[in-house]
C-alpha cells in the first residue's frame, strides 16, 4: 500500500495534465508472470488550470502474479520489483523509488480472515467493468459519453477518467445527466 504524507499525492495510471504513472521492473522466478498494475479510482486535483488524477490518501495498487501449475505446497518463490513513482505537493514533485523483495510460499489457498478483509477493502476501490458497452459521440467541441448504468444503481459524484492521452480537455467541466439506465457524461 502507498501512504502519501499529508499534502502529498501520487498519480493514477493516466495522470491527467501532469504527473507520471507508477512503473514496475520485475525479477521473477522461472514461469512466474506479473500482470498489469491495477489502480484504484483516483480523485481530481485542479491546480493552475491543470487537471491531475491523484491519490491524496492511502491507496493500494494490485498486480496479479500467475504461477506455474503443479508447484508443490511449500515451494518458495522469491519476487523482486523495482518501483518508480512520482510524489508531489502543490509546489514540488519528487521522483521516488523502492526496491522491494518478498519470498512467497505456495500454499493451500486458505487466507487469514483479517488479511482477506484488508485486501477486500482495497479491491473495493478498484474500478469494475461495465456490464455493456459505452458509446460516445463528438458534437463540435463537446464529447458525449453514454455509460450503461441501471437507474437503480446509485452513483455519487460520477466523473469520467480518460485513459487515452489527449482524448479530452481534462480540466473542462463535466456534466452528468441520466436517461433511464444510461448516464450521459458531457
Amino acid at each position: 500500500a502507498m501512504k502519501p504524507e499529508p499534502s502529498w499525492q501520487g498519480y493514477w495510471k493516466h495522470p491527467g495534465d501532469a504527473g507520471v504513472e507508477t512503473r514496475l521492473a520485475w525479477t521473477l522466478p522461472a514461469g512466474v508472470r506479473a500482470g498489469e498494475l491495477g489502480y484504484p479510482v483516483p480523485g481530481q486535483l485542479l491546480l493552475a488550470g491543470l487537471m491531475q488524477y491523484v491519490y491524496e490518501a492511502d491507496y493500494a495498487q494490485f498486480v496479479e502474479l500467475t504461477i506455474p501449475a503443479g508447484l508443490a505446497a511449500g515451494t518458495k518463490l522469491p519476487v523482486k520489483v523495482a518501483v518508480d513513482w512520482l510524489e508531489c505537493t502543490n509546489e514540488v514533485c519528487v521522483p521516488a523509488r523502492a526496491d522491494l523483495a518478498l519470498t512467497l510460499t505456495v500454499g493451500d489457498g486458505r487466507v487469514d480472515p483479517a488479511r482477506q478483509t484488508q485486501f477486500d477493502g482495497w479491491r473495493a476501490r478498484l474500478p469494475r467493468p461495465l456490464g455493456a458497452e459505452a458509446h460516445f459521440a463528438r458534437v463540435g467541441d463537446t464529447v458525449r459519453i453514454a455509460v450503461p448504468l441501471p437507474a437503480a444503481a446509485g452513483v455519487d459524484k460520477p466523473y469520467f477518467y480518460p485513459l487515452t492521452a489527449d482524448a479530452i480537455d481534462y480540466a473542462a467541466p463535466q456534466t452528468v445527466t441520466r436517461s433511464g439506465d444510461t448516464l450521459i457524461v458531457e
